[in-house]
């Protein structure tokens, strides 16, 4: 293990004790939907899960969200997913603990935790008859998608997950290794270097709030080595770009002190639609074929 895993791991034993499995309930539903409704303006509350009409076995999805909660912009990937033939479930990681909002600096629920909430969802979908244990993805989004790169680790898996494995990891505009001061602290180390599971990184130029620059050195890096990392980065793309209630105009926001511009991008998510859909069905032979 080089320096870089060393200093990881030792700023993450300060977060959790190996291992550490969720200690909520995080009410993961008993019967699923089989279409989405898309919810419109607000945060939203509560796991939800989604499957196609039929007996299966289907591949199946675990949406980790935002540290803003659930949104209408998780919906729209979930209803690009059922679609495509896929299971999904979305983890609710904020409202079993009783919290509206996870962002700096106001980050008490740990990118290790939302880790762990997405191997619980993983363990759930395991045990129903519709869903291929083999096949079975995460997809994160900022927050959820720096729990991503960690579920991607050989060495955190083994050190806080039990060894629990993905088929697969879709991280969208995560905060990679970029360092952040005090508040960021926990989530300022994200990308490692033995990454075992397949990883797809999406990520935006113009991002001011998960600089992309750490995102794109660690991924290359990895690559180099044999490990199974692809990327892809989009011009004038800022974080959050899938948040299609924003529209395409700038949104600027206020994180303890720090002023970001965030914009919807269409032309980003439809993209990374495609790249999502190749990259499965390369790396996990999945379902998808829209």
């Amino acid at each position: 293990m080089n320096q870089l895993a060393i200093v990881c791991l030792a700023v993450l034993a300060n977060t959790c004790a190996a291992p550490c499995f969720a200690q909520v309930d995080l009410a993961f539903p008993r019967q699923a939907e089989h279409e989405v409704v898309l919810p419109g303006q607000g945060t939203f509350k509560g796991a939800k899960l989604y499957a196609p009409e039929g007996a299966g076995p289907y591949p199946a999805i675990v949406i980790s969200h935002t540290c803003a909660s659930l949104r209408q912009h998780v919906f729209e990937w979930a209803q690009r997913f059922i679609g495509a033939g896929y299971v999904v479930l979305i983890v609710d990681h904020l409202g079993p603990r009783g919290r509206n909002n996870n962002c700096p600096p106001n980050n008490n629920v740990s990118v290790t935790e939302y880790a762990q909430d997405d191997v619980a969802a993983m363990k759930y979908l395991r045990a129903l008859p519709y869903v291929d244990g083999r096949r079975i993805v995460q997809v994160g989004l900022s927050y959820g998608a720096m729990a991503g790169l960690r579920l991607a680790s050989e060495k955190f898996r083994a050190r806080y997950l039990d060894n629990e494995r993905f088929a697969a990891v879709v991280s969208l505009y995560p905060w990679c290794n970029e360092q952040g001061g005090q508040g960021y602290q926990d989530h300022q180390w994200n990308f490692y270097d033995d990454t075992t599971t397949p990883l797809l990184v999406l990520l935006g130029a113009d991002d001011q709030d998960a600089r992309p620059r750490s995102c794109v050195e660690q991924a290359k890096l990895n690559a180099d080595k044999g490990m199974p990392v692809e990327y892809h980065v989009f011009a004038g793309t800022t974080h959050a770009f899938d948040h299609s209630l924003m529209g395409d105009k700038p949104a600027v926001f206020n994180y303890g002190g720090r002023i970001v511009t965030q914009r919807y991008n269409k032309q980003a998510v439809d993209t990374s639609w495609k790249l999502i859909v190749d990259f499965l069905n390369r790396r996990v032979d999945g379902a998808a074929a829209r």
